[in-house]
């Protein structure tokens, strides 16, 4: 074979391009950047005996791709016992091959060198490059094979036999794998049918307007001792070494910086009243509730929480004041950018917070997220039945433009929570994977099955709930896959051909392994260097999964 070679260098028939790995060798194995990793052993993989040099694992690494990336990066995607594994599968199936009786001749391999080709770990490159004015020249191949992969010309021809011999595996299956017309067509009609569904999802938060009430908190409190603990124990981090915080409760009566006199008079008048009836004994949370401005915290009670000097939001000057002043007391009216503010100071905390402390905001945070999925799926409910009742989805929530405004503001306030009408667009099956929504088992599950105009739902997705109706159905283009008939069945017999041989591998991978007949030599799989530290994750084979691209 290798006279065979010699004489057709010079002759224009032979074109072998190695270009796609000339330029990663020429930098990570030219002359003097081999290197041995060490450790005693004169292998990177032994399996059932048979054994792949180090620099056969290395040429495999570099010619996937990674030989570039950095080694954390690498590290994290396990290109190493990725690369390993591939390795092993093909050795895996030549050793199928040879027991099968398969023959990979020299001639084969020669044809194969005349054509351009060579495989690299189960894929065949078409090459252009490696000839000398257009001539093949056996002598840069030999010097290619030594300096660039760091083997013999001989190794190399045994290395592209074992590659023809895993690849007549490949072939085996992937031609012995059948599939029916009706299989085909009923994959390609699920691939191809798509919906485009319309939905109302509702926030499972409560708004500002809806807080409880402290009593109410304090009763659900009572109730949830263990899990208001348990929070308390996960979020001990944040309860340490704290810095002074100011408890406040404001109310706020805009008026803008460079606002007309009367308007600014106006607000005056009205703060100042607000704190003649606070003063005369009505309970500032319900005074907030009444004349404040401050869309944030007036359902609240004018409830701001717990705020770091610097971080109120209130100014300096009224910054200032608020960690000057004693508990309990109201600051203000007092002029800011805003308008006209009066601020109550609740208390202040620091240092090491009790669950005595904190326990209680734990709790109203607990009581709003339960209360907000109980009013979320009611609303969603409601929802569902006024349209099942004759409403219209469209008539009861708006419609967001493409600013993400509502399209009719009317609707826009009446729309329970806020909520508002969305659309999918047309999309096929992925799993449980919906656009816009994200992941939605249930809801994926039905909406291919859907008939236009009907509604399903309510269903939990994420933050909200969601109720669903199917706006558009494409079906499939029959036509088209008539038309393309014979091409679909060869790309669904090649793809379920692919499947066969990566569980066929797998399963021959775990039987060898578990004789103890895969011994792996571990310094190869350093990325710094070193062998693997104790406690470090060991490689273990046939565990990195396999890409069907790579089968192909």
């Amino acid at each position: 074979m290798l006279d065979v070679l010699r004489k057709n260098s010079r002759n224009a028939i032979i074109y072998v391009l190695f270009g796609v790995i000339i330029a990663v060798f020429v930098i990570n194995f030219g002359p003097g950047s081999r290197t041995d990793d060490g450790g005693g052993f004169d292998y990177a993989v032994k399996v059932s005996g048979s054994p792949i040099s180090e620099m056969e694992y290395r040429y495999a690494y570099i010619a996937m791709g990674y030989g570039n990336e950095p080694a954390q990066f690498s590290r994290q995607l396990r290109r190493r016992e990725f690369v390993m594994d591939r390795i092993i599968e093909r050795e895996l199936r030549a050793q199928e091959a040879d027991r099968l009786g398969f023959e990979v001749s020299k001639k084969q391999i020669e044809q194969m060198v005349e054509d351009g080709r060579m495989y690299i770990f189960g894929n065949r490159v078409k090459v252009e490059e490696f000839a000398k004015d257009g001539v093949f020249d056996y002598e840069r191949f030999s010097k290619f094979c030594q300096n660039r992969l760091g083997v013999t010309v001989k190794r190399f021809i045994e290395q592209q036999q074992r590659e023809l011999m895993a690849d007549e595996v490949k072939q085996l299956v992937l031609g012995a794998t059948k599939v029916t017309p009706d299989e085909v067509k009923s994959d390609y009609d699920q691939k191809n049918l798509q919906v485009n569904l319309e939905y109302v999802r509702f926030a499972k938060q409560l708004g500002d307007d809806a807080a409880p009430t402290a009593a109410e908190v304090e009763a659900w409190k009572k109730t949830h001792e263990a899990e208001v603990q348990k929070i308390f124990e996960t979020r001990s981090y944040l309860y340490k070494k704290v810095d002074k915080h100011a408890r406040l409760r404001q109310i706020l009566v805009t008026a803008a910086k460079g606002a007309p006199e009367a308007e600014v008079a106006a607000a005056k008048v009205k703060i100042d009243d607000a704190k003649k009836k606070i003063d005369g004994g009505q309970d500032f949370a319900e005074i907030a509730k009444q004349v404040s401005d401050d869309a944030h915290t007036k359902g609240r009670g004018g409830d701001g929480g717990w705020r770091k000097k610097g971080f109120t939001g209130l100014g300096t000057v009224l910054d200032e004041k608020v960690f000057t002043a004693k508990e309990a007391t109201i600051i203000g009216p007092e002029r800011t950018d805003r308008g006209f503010e009066l601020v109550k100071v609740e208390g202040f905390r620091e240092g090491d917070l009790t669950i005595a402390q904190v326990g209680t905001e734990i709790a109203e945070e607990l009581l709003r997220t339960e209360s907000g999925k109980v009013k979320a799926r009611a609303d969603a409910e409601a929802a569902a039945a006024k349209v099942k009742g004759g409403a219209k989805l469209e008539e009861l929530f708006p419609k967001l433009s493409d600013t993400g405004e509502t399209t009719d503001p009317a609707k826009g306030k009446a729309a329970a929570g806020g909520a508002h009408l969305e659309e999918t667009g047309l999309f096929a099956r992925r799993g449980d994977i919906i656009p816009e929504l994200g992941i939605a088992p249930e809801l994926a599950k039905r909406a291919f099955d859907l008939k236009v105009g009907e509604l399903v739902g309510p269903f939990d997705v994420g933050g909200g709930v969601v109720v669903a109706r199917l706006k558009e159905r494409k079906e499939p283009d029959g036509e088209y896959f008539e038309k393309h008939k014979e091409e679909e069945l060869r790309k669904a017999a090649k793809e379920k051909g692919a499947e066969v041989l990566s569980a066929w591998t797998q399963k021959r991978c775990i039987e060898v392994r578990d004789d103890g007949r895969i011994k792996v030599n571990e310094n190869v799989l350093s990325y710094d260097g070193t062998p693997a530290k104790p406690g470090e994750s060991r490689y273990e084979a046939c565990q990195v999964s396999q890409p069907r691209s790579m089968l192909e």
